[in-house]
């Protein structure tokens, strides 16, 4: 399906960037991995490589202008261009907003949202000289409905709602399509950190949700993947759901 694509995947060294990066060099994608964690990308990478696939890992702190244009240009030098953009690096901190310093909403914002901007900036420079591409952002239930307590991560996820669907106005007359994906909670090392590792817990979470689970990474990957593909050439401005029907109650 993807047979000799460019696809650059940001976050992709663990959770679902991990699983979404694999998944398109499994169907024949030339993937390039950009994460901050230098050490497990390049082992990630190192891992596609062995499994015969071609990847190339950048590292990439996404909140920086000059790491974001240097990711697309290395993208670039290697494969000859970009096919694919799948922003998904991400974080989540849950202080209360009147106890929220300026230092975590601009890490928030600056992570989550900024983040995107500047990677779509330089990837569809290289997509509007092709006349194609494809670019997918990771947003949330949460840019669609406000969870309790993390106030400051749903105002990202609505920012990334409204960037997709401007990016797929503006964009539409290059052939290049913008839509985002928004899971509930899913079983990922970032999930780990929010709501630890306790299986109670989980199991509480997971009944928000009415298919009675947590979310896989590779539920998101799939709808990632399906975004990214001729199959849904005629689909841009959308936000797809992977949430076990938590939005539908």
């Amino acid at each position: 399906m993807f047979q000799d694509k460019v696809v650059v995947v940001t976050g992709a060294a663990s959770g679902i960037g991990r699983r979404t990066a694999g998944e398109f060099a499994r169907q024949a994608a030339k993937v390039v991995v950009a994460d901050i964690d230098g050490t497990s990308g390049a082992d990630f990478v190192a891992e596609l490589k062995n499994d015969g696939h071609e990847a190339l890992f950048v590292r990439t702190d996404v909140t920086v202008e000059a790491d974001c244009e240097r990711l697309v240009a290395a993208a670039v030098e290697t494969f000859g261009r970009v096919d694919v953009l799948v922003n998904n690096a991400g974080i989540e901190i849950s202080t209360p907003v009147h106890e929220m310093t300026e230092g975590e909403w601009d890490r928030l914002v600056d992570t989550n949202l900024k983040s995107m901007f500047l990677c779509s900036k330089y990837a569809l420079r290289e997509m509007i000289g092709a006349s194609s591409g494809a670019i997918v952002n990771v947003c949330s239930v949460s840019g669609l409905v406000a969870w309790p307590g993390i106030a400051a991560y749903n105002a990202t996820k609505g920012g990334v709602m409204m960037l997709t669907k401007s990016l797929a106005v503006d964009y539409a007359k290059y052939n290049i399509r913008a839509n985002c994906v928004c899971p509930s909670i899913i079983d990922t090392p970032m999930t780990d950190t929010s709501i630890g590792h306790d299986a109670a817990v989980k199991e509480q979470k997971a009944k928000l949700n009415p298919i009675g689970r947590l979310g896989t990474p590779e539920d998101v990957a799939n709808a990632i993947l399906f975004l990214a593909s001729d199959k849904s050439s005629f689909v841009t401005g959308a936000a797809l759901t992977v949430d076990g029907g938590y939005t539908a109650v």
